[in-house]
């Protein structure tokens, strides 16, 4: 059994599955007051609302493996190269690269990388920095719940695993935040994840998200001018904002298709596919 568990638009995400099956989820709200900016302010408040959200329902009862999601704010990634000579050691040259190309502060921030297929003459790494308080923060909230996270993953590689396509425009779209995401070879090449604060008006989510997407499909193309986004390339909309009119503006300033989200789960009628896909994500890492 699986637990995944994120907050994401100040509400608590929890799924358990049994290998590729949905037995249980839950979507409970969040006070602001326990959040800042996103990020877990008090692991106390937040432990107290994942007790809260599994006390006396049996299918959250017993032994699982337990991974969460952290937003992806201020989170930053890149491929990073490595000469394949003898004597170059990753874990020595790729926090270098990352001080230099990333900004990653080493105090106050963790890194993380995974190899990927290499190059004649060199190793690649997709790496990603991502703030250490808010990580601490949360583990700590779910030590107090009783529950100790074998991994911790960014929304952005779950909502990219979700989709289960190789490549994919994404964007998931929440009350008080945005992330954008261009996956190409099951990588986030480009992504941005923005948090937008409780003051959000419905009304300007349209143009909030299609500016989102502007913004990272201009990055993207400017990054990556020999990787053209082909016309087929699907496109998915995500989260719990989402509404007709941002679905329509989406598709008139990309001029392409939203495809609809099939979690690649056993899920039962009625599951709430959007909402939960960084959950659904978090799931795929463990299988």
């Amino acid at each position: 059994m699986t637990l995944s568990l994120s907050i994401e638009g100040a509400s608590l995400r929890l799924l358990v599955c049994q290998g590729r099956k949905a037995i249980a989820w839950s979507l409970t709200p969040v006070s602001p007051r326990l959040l800042r900016n996103g990020f877990v302010a008090s692991p106390e408040g937040i432990a107290g609302v994942i007790k809260e959200a599994v006390t006396g329902k049996k299918e959250f009862a017993g032994e699982r493996g337990v991974i969460a999601a952290l937003p992806a704010f201020h989170s930053v990634s890149r491929i990073i190269n490595v000469p394949d000579l003898p004597g170059v050691r990753p874990e020595e040259v790729i926090p270098q690269h990352a001080r230099r190309d990333m900004g990653y502060p080493s105090g106050n921030s963790l890194l993380k990388w995974q190899r990927l297929p290499s190059l004649a003459g060199q190793h690649s790494y997709f790496v990603v920095s991502v703030p250490r308080e808010p990580v601490m923060a949360l583990m700590h909230a779910l030590s107090l719940a009783g529950l100790a996270a074998s991994k911790i993953d960014t929304t952005t590689f779950a909502l990219s695993r979700a989709v289960n396509s190789p490549e994919a425009i994404i964007a998931s779209v929440e009350p008080d935040s945005l992330e954008s995401i261009i996956l190409r070879d099951s990588i986030p090449l480009a992504a941005r994840s923005t948090f937008m604060g409780s003051s959000t008006q419905p009304g300007a989510m349209p143009g909030l998200v299609t500016d989102a997407l502007d913004r990272i499909i201009s990055f993207y193309t400017e990054s990556n001018p020999d990787k053209s986004l082909a016309h087929d390339i699907p496109v998915y909309l995500l989260g719990s904002a989402l509404s007709p009119e941002v679905t329509a503006a989406v598709e008139t300033f990309l001029g392409r298709s939203v495809a609809p989200f099939q979690p690649p789960l056993l899920c039962p009628a009625g599951f709430p596919g959007a909402e939960m896909a960084v959950n659904v994500g978090l799931v795929l890492k463990e299988l």
